[in-house]
């Protein structure tokens, strides 16, 4: 309770700081030009409260191959929008997920690209497996079918696994069973697309497929044989 207050103290206190210098910068040419001035003050401002523009692995944050490889949703947020490279993982690496969600929530509407930057990062939340943002997340596509609403679920998620990670290695489904054959006994009981499940599983863990599991529909077919099958996996494991 205490973690989820805290992300929401952040957000609130990011769109606040993301308003306010939407005003200051009202004057700009374009949206991308207000967007690009309002990334690059919030990485300034991290960075004269104490952080360091700079990872271990590549050293200072800079516009390259391996800067975008590891920040990916930063990289897919400037590709969608045009906005700066840079300021954008520095918000991530210095900040975090929720503040860069809060800050490019807070960016001009008519801003290129907003709404799909937008939905990568509300989608990217779902990694944390917060019941009640599953909630808020899905609940205008929840129907009568708890099968079709599990499928969409998985989808996401994996999504998010891979938006953040990149993309499976392996895509055929006979494959993806044999590779990763938790994933396959949870499909097989469920229904749930192996595809999807295996995105979850493979960037995820056990713990996050298990984790999933217990946020689906409590009227799917299969769910607690699958649940029971995962956490055995799981002790097996020793994780």
């Amino acid at each position: 309770m205490q973690v989820k207050m805290e992300r929401r103290i952040v957000l609130l206190i990011t769109v606040a700081f993301v308003t306010l210098t939407f005003t200051i910068n009202a004057f700009a040419s374009s949206p991308l030009e207000i967007g690009n001035s309002i990334i690059a003050e919030k990485a300034d401002d991290l960075i004269k409260g104490g952080g360091k523009a700079e990872t271990y692995a590549y050293g200072e944050i800079a516009d390259n191959e391996d800067n975008r490889r590891m920040f990916r949703i930063p990289t897919l947020i400037s590709e969608v929008t045009g906005l700066n490279f840079v300021p954008l993982a520095v918000i991530e690496h210095i900040g975090s997920d929720i503040t860069l969600y809060a800050v490019v929530a807070g960016l001009p509407s008519d801003l290129t690209g907003k709404d799909v930057a937008v939905k990568t990062l509300a989608r990217r939340q779902l990694k944390h497996f917060e019941r009640s943002y599953y909630n808020s997340y899905f609940k205008k596509i929840k129907g009568d079918d708890p099968l079709l609403f599990s499928n969409v679920m998985a989808k996401e998620v994996s999504t998010a696994f891979t938006a953040e990670y990149g993309d499976l290695t392996v895509t055929d489904p006979a494959n993806l069973g044999r590779k990763y054959p938790t994933a396959r006994k949870v499909s097989e009981l469920t229904g749930i697309d192996i595809t999807a499940l295996s995105g979850i599983r493979a960037f995820g863990g056990l713990e996050s497929l298990l984790k999933f599991l217990s946020l689906l529909p409590e009227d799917l077919p299969g769910k607690d044989k699958a649940i029971k099958v995962v956490a055995k996996e799981k002790r097996k494991s020793g994780f």
